[in-house]
């Protein structure tokens, strides 16, 4: 934040030539981004200036050619602080001080209107002026205060209207507007004779108003109040009701906004009512979902300016309509050296009016939790979208040794991967060739999910083929799908290259449940919420880190921790400086240290020790 030094010339006059003559000199110093308000009270101390009985207006001159440009408002402070920072010298571009008396305010007034119906010419003074008000009090921009006082000073006159619309609905009754102008909003209650009401101007003719006078009592009786309480609008409603939509995860339904004005505010809305006053909300906090595909491209430049590091990719179609978005942030791209290469992959679909698909990408971390790489929003799962994202994804990710991609087998998935890398290993999710068996062989007893998984998950060839003739005695068709899909795209000991604990798709699966509702959400509100959901999850991890002592993670540290148990009940021969033997029981194990292998397979395979190594070991 800049300071910016500024001449004041005071107590002058201005030419015929729009030069401003005879006038003294000081000085103020402002932050660069100080808003109008703030300047003027700094100039009215400066200059000792009473903003109760003055107001103040300010000029400086561009250039002798062009007239002297006036600051009436923020936007006006706004331009003269970017022409300032140009030359920060104190004497270029002086603030020319004028000041004068409020102005009076003519109003003819007859029966119908609000000064009387005597159809007079009367002068009217006009409140004093609140400017050093303004600056003391909080300038409200909710349309939904708690209360309405006197002396409250609303950020415009749609604010302040809209909020007498919500005061009337939550106190029962109902006012007209007795005047309305660009400078006053004058109301009465609709009641005969009630003394009940509101006023309130515009602040030294600018936009903000502020509460001039409030009755809060009403003199009107109460079959008046009964009969004449306002139908609130769906805006009003709408208005009470916007805290329950803020998280997408809750669902507050048309009944639900029945219920709860009708119990917290005595109000019995039709469901067509609530209907209304729910898509008024939605559509003031997510806005229309055409507006939202029309903001994506300024969306997607300010995240790469706000976030250095952040990799989006927008691809249009030949008629400039959105077709492809692609996001990857900083935190995933950083940390991707220190996970496994391992990459799993899955779409889901979208349930906002446009519909779509939300594709991702997210690996393991060195803690064993998701980690996130990539998001896009495609049209549907097809060979073109698919090449797009691992397109974009290799150029971010690059590719790794002993990479793989884990996924349900999509076909247009396959092809993709197969293009853009080229010979990478694809394995398949285990848990959804389990569910094609269950469908294609009415097959899903217990006994022989019990095997499939074990076969799946097994360490040696032995204890795979042992498992796999179990299999074939149920049933041969099983054994024969499972051979035409490839052993090694779903089996850990028969892998190409090693996958580790990654057995399944579940990550990805697990990363479309916590979206589910915010797929309901337009594109921009998808994309931020994805946004924040993983710098949510980045943070949490970053705490969790900062209170782990051990050298591995929960998740790895309780398994090390559990082998190393096992290891007491077993002995070890030694043969070797490096191979040794593990007697457990009747069985044996060959251990060798130098190249971290055993003969259980489990060391190898989990790249952690296995009870046989830590028996060694100790």
């Amino acid at each position: 934040m800049a300071k910016i030094p500024i001449m004041l010339q005071s107590n002058g006059n201005w030419d015929s030539y729009g030069r401003f003559r005879e006038f003294e000199v000081d000085g103020i110093v402002v932050d660069d981004d100080a808003t109008y308000s703030l300047l003027i009270s700094t100039i009215a101390q400066q200059l000792r200036i009473d903003t109760s009985e003055k107001i103040i207006e300010i000029k400086y001159i561009v250039n002798e050619h062009c007239p002297p440009m006036e600051i009436r408002n923020a936007m006006g402070v706004r331009v003269y602080m970017e022409t300032k920072k140009e030359n920060k010298n104190l004497g270029s571009y002086s603030l020319c001080i004028t000041v004068r008396d409020f102005n009076m305010e003519l109003s003819i007034t007859n029966k119908n209107t609000s000064a009387g119906s005597s159809g007079i010419l009367t002068l009217l003074d006009m409140p004093t002026s609140p400017v050093i008000e303004e600056y003391e009090s909080i300038i409200i921009t909710d349309s939904t205060p708690s209360s309405i006082e006197v002396g409250q000073v609303y950020q415009d006159k749609e604010t302040i209207a809209t909020a007498m619309k919500h005061y009337s609905v939550m106190h029962q009754f109902q006012f007209r507007v007795k005047r309305s102008s660009a400078r006053s909003y004058w109301l009465i209650c609709v009641g005969e004779n009630c003394t009940w009401h509101f006023k309130a101007t515009s602040i030294n003719d600018f936009a903000m108003f502020k509460v001039r006078n409030l009755d809060k009592q009403h003199t009107c009786s109460l079959m008046d109040n009964t009969f004449i309480q306002r139908k609130p609008t769906a805006m009003v409603v709408g208005s009470i009701v916007i805290p329950k939509y803020f998280d997408p995860k809750i669902i507050y339904t048309p009944k639900d906004i029945q219920f709860d004005m009708l119990s917290e505010h005595d109000m019995n809305l039709t469901y067509m009512q609530a209907w209304r006053a729910k898509e008024k909300t939605l559509q003031f906090l997510r806005s229309h979902p055409a507006d939202s595909y029309n903001k994506l491209p300024s969306y997607l430049y300010i995240l790469e300016k706000t976030y250095p590091g952040f990799v989006v990719k927008l691809k249009k179609a030949d008629d400039d309509c959105f077709l492809y978005v692609f996001v990857a942030i900083y935190t995933s791209i950083s940390g991707w050296e220190y996970c496994r290469p391992v990459v799993v992959v899955d779409g889901t679909f979208l349930k906002s009016a446009y519909r779509g698909i939300i594709l991702t990408a997210s690996t393991m971390d060195t803690t064993g939790t998701i980690l996130p790489l990539a998001y896009a929003v495609v049209d549907s799962e097809n060979d073109a979208s698919w090449k797009w994202f691992f397109e974009q994804f290799k150029l971010v990710y690059g590719e790794r040794a002993n990479m793989c991609v884990i996924s349900d087998r999509n076909d247009s998935i396959l092809k993709a991967t197969s293009i853009v890398y080229p010979g990478m290993p694809h394995y398949s999710c285990m848990w959804h060739i389990w569910t094609n068996i269950r469908v294609k062989f009415k097959k899903g007893h217990l006994k022989l999910s019990e095997l499939y998984f074990a076969m799946a998950r097994s360490y040696t060839l032995d204890e795979f083929n042992e498992r796999m003739s179990k299999i074939e005695d149920i049933d041969p068709r099983v054994k024969a799908y499972l051979y035409d899909i490839g052993y090694h795209r779903w089996s850990r000991v028969l892998a190409i290259v090693n996958r580790t604990w990654t057995m399944t798709s579940n990550k990805a699966e697990s990363l479309n449940v916590i979206t589910k509702y915010a797929r309901e959400l337009p594109i921009v509100e998808l994309l931020e919420y994805m946004r924040t959901l993983l710098e949510r999850w980045t943070k949490e991890k970053l705490l969790k880190a900062k209170g782990t002592f051990t050298y591995l993670g929960y998740k790895f540290n309780k398994e090390l921790y559990d082998n190393k148990t096992l290891s007491h009940k077993l002995r070890v021969r030694a043969s070797t400086d490096y191979i040794h033997t593990v007697i457990d029981g009747v069985r044996r194990y060959i251990i060798c240290l130098e190249n971290k292998k055993c003969s259980c397979g489990q060391f190898q395979l989990d790249e952690l020790p296995c009870p046989h190594a830590l028996a060694t070991l100790r």
